[in-house]
């Protein structure tokens, strides 16, 4: 009579103990979907970038396939575990997340250089529908899955509890998902390899459910065969080195690749961050190479013909700077440069260790200038791009030019390359541009570095508080000199577009301007 009790009591513990450790593999399981839907989503940026450049649209298209994914995982999760309350649904929901995020690097070199015909716009939304939404609809719909089991071994007593524990952990991985991405393995691990990563956690994970649903090895078989297969398919496609690279790396910001191209005597390194050839040199003897580098002496255009301090935004290859170094030995030259690791590529490729007056400084520009509000140049040059020709939005504001103008001596310059057209439907942002510019600079003069004016090309913008015209057209020049190189190319006050909307912190529309522009 003694032995039911005990026997009861037994079976009664051993349910306990299988409950407790269902609890803790949903918790454990919606932890790490939910930060591996956030490692999904920041990593894919980063493959989306060199096709489509760092834009807003990148992200909206990123951002809002996600988020309607994730809203439909919800709905198909419920639904799902009210028909098959069986803990084996947790792992194949997650299975087939795993062998989808495998698939991911291979499908992405097939599709990526065929969809970036589609613009700025559509193109991201396009692969992101491709490669994104699937896995987003499976990883949305563990949590509610995982909470209708979570209530069950609670004996749906406790299902508000049981809700908001699993919401909670969600929450909490997409938090460390996104932590963890941004601040280490961007920096640590190639995106490829990321990904591969993430998969191989879901996968084990999926092992896991099947394990405690007490699926046989054999019925694992076709799960654990798929992931592998994924994983060598998605192996295999790597894409292989463009001829000519000689270094790449991912950091936090940018894709960063150095190629060499040998013409001759001249062999042109060039610098190319996402989908974005950032400058140049030439390797054996450091001189420019693209055109519009050259631009940086129309501030000698001035009495006296000399430069004492100057600062560059955005290092590009270090090729101006360091040529305003070779001629001004003297003169104090500051860069200010936003990625880290594109200063380490300056001092490995392209020279910069050898001129002891050029200081590098990672980080933002307007915090820069907050940071040194004493400090003045005679010479300040603005070429920071992120992308696809994409200015920064917050460097190309009323504010920020205004923050230049009173960082510049009195007969400073300020210097501009921007990638538009001066007349013409592509136009629109060169015009913009010069309205917001006029309300730092009482004077600004325009210079088409390409030969026809409608066509977008590099397009400097030289600003100053004191008049240029006397610089420009009142002069005599030798001809064949660089200063009639230059000057030849100046664009006539009647001839450049007129705007009276100013681009200012709290309303500047340059993404979709240079959208247009990219569609046009």
């Amino acid at each position: 009579m003694s032995r039911s009790p005990s026997k009861s009591s037994a079976s009664s513990s051993d349910n306990a103990t299988s409950a407790r450790s269902t609890r803790i593999f949903l918790g454990v399981s919606c932890f790490l979907a939910g930060a591996a839907m956030m490692v999904i989503e920041i990593c894919a940026y980063r493959l989306l970038a060199p096709f489509f450049g760092n834009s807003v649209y990148t992200w909206t298209a990123l951002i809002g396939v996600i988020l309607i994914a994730f809203s439909a995982g919800g709905y198909l999760g419920g639904h799902l575990a009210d028909r098959k309350m069986a803990l084996d649904l947790l792992g194949w929901l997650l299975a087939g997340s795993a062998v989808l995020t495998f698939f991911i690097p291979a499908l992405h070199t097939v599709f990526a250089l065929g969809l970036s015909a589609h613009g700025l716009i559509a193109g991201p939304v396009i692969i992101s529908l491709l490669l994104f939404a699937i896995p987003g609809v499976l990883l949305g719909a563990v949590s509610p899955a995982a909470v209708r089991f979570y209530s069950l071994t609670l004996k749906d007593t406790h299902v508000g509890a049981a809700a908001g524990t699993i919401s909670m952990l969600g929450s909490l991985g997409s938090f460390v998902g996104t932590f963890l991405s941004g601040f280490f393995l961007l920096s640590t691990f190639g995106v490829r390899s990321i990904f591969f990563g993430t998969a191989a956690v879901l996968l084990v994970l999926a092992v896991i459910a099947f394990l405690l649903a007490k699926n046989s090895l054999k019925q694992q078989a076709p799960v654990i065969l798929s992931g592998v297969f994924a994983f060598s398919m998605s192996w295999m496609t790597a894409p292989k080195p463009k001829p000519g690279v000689i270094f790449e790396h991912e950091s936090f910001y940018h894709h960063i690749e150095v190629s060499e191209q040998t013409e001759g005597k001249v062999t042109r390194r060039v610098l190319q961050l996402d989908s974005t050839m950032e400058g140049g040199m030439d390797a054996n003897t450091g001189d420019l190479i693209l055109p519009y580098q050259e631009y940086w002496k129309l501030a000698l255009l001035r009495e006296p013909a000399k430069v004492s301090s100057a600062l560059f935004i955005g290092a590009g290859a270090f090729g101006m700077p360091e040529n305003v170094s070779r001629d001004f030995p003297e003169a104090a030259v500051d860069v200010v440069e936003i990625d880290p690791q594109v200063i380490e590529v300056g001092r490995k490729f392209f020279k910069l260790d050898e001129f002891p007056r050029v200081q590098a400084h990672a980080g933002d520009a307007r915090r820069f200038l907050l940071q040194n509000s004493g400090k003045k140049w005679d010479l300040v040059f603005g070429d920071a791009y992120n992308g696809i020709r994409q200015i920064p939005p917050h460097l190309a504001t009323q504010e920020f030019y205004q923050q230049i103008a009173d960082h510049l001596e009195p007969k400073g310059v300020f210097i501009m390359n921007l990638i538009a057209a001066v007349t013409g439907p592509k136009s629109e942002l060169t015009s913009g541009m010069l309205a917001t510019l006029r309300k730092a600079f009482p004077h600004v003069e325009v210079f088409s570095v390409g030969y026809r004016r409608d066509e977008t090309q590099n397009v400097i913008l030289m600003c100053s508080r004191e008049p240029l015209k006397p610089l420009i057209a009142d002069r005599y020049v030798t001809a064949g000199s660089w200063q009639e190189r230059l000057i030849r190319t100046h664009v006539p006050v009647g001839t450049v577009p007129h705007s009276e909307y100013v681009f200012t912190d709290d309303h500047n529309p340059v993404d979709a301007i240079i959208a247009r522009g990219l569609l046009e």
